[in-house]
């Protein structure tokens, strides 16, 4: 009985909860079907959480992201990690160079993070991008014939975001 009167009080904060969080109506259109009645089960109604996540990312696909991630300052400030994960060469390490890693605090990240992907041959320099097998995306920039080289790596948080950066040039 107590479940029951708790569950008609939370009931309505619950719909304006998930009233804020569902996309705007779509007009119908000849080819969608009617909506279906609602599920017995409470687990359908949380499957389309996923999807309501990922509408709310501005560019929810990886290349259209990337595009805009890369000339798009305020983007990049937004989609970095804080902290983000940095890397790179110490040349003069004794007895040899070594890689550094260290956490950087979003604050001190110096903008633009990244280089715009479409002034990239026009510098002589070279993208690939590859998917890793754990769902990230990681962004090469080089200079061929050269230790000019920088990976970014972003994953899915629910939105793409810069989570690790490593410079490679020594």
């Amino acid at each position: 009985m107590k479940l029951r009167r708790s569950l008609a009080l939370l009931a309505p904060a619950l719909g304006l909860v998930l009233s804020a969080c569902t996309p705007a109506p779509q007009p119908a259109s000849a080819e969608a079907p009617a909506p279906a009645a609602a599920p017995a089960s409470t687990a359908k109604a949380v499957e389309p959480a996923p999807a309501v996540a990922t509408a709310a990312c501005p560019h929810p696909a990886f290349d259209t992201f990337l595009k805009h991630f890369g000339n798009e300052i305020t983007l990049q400030e937004k989609a970095t990690a804080d902290p983000l994960l940095d890397s790179y060469v110490d040349a003069g390490a004794e007895p040899e160079p070594r890689t550094v890693e260290r956490p950087l605090a979003l604050a001190d990240v110096e903008w633009p993070v990244m280089p715009d992907p479409a002034g990239l041959a026009g510098q002589g320099r070279e993208m690939q991008v590859t998917a890793v097998a754990d769902g990230q995306m990681q962004v090469q920039i080089r200079t061929p014939d050269s230790s000019d080289q920088q990976t970014y790596t972003f994953a899915q948080k629910p939105c793409w975001t810069l989570v690790k950066r490593e410079d490679e040039s020594i």
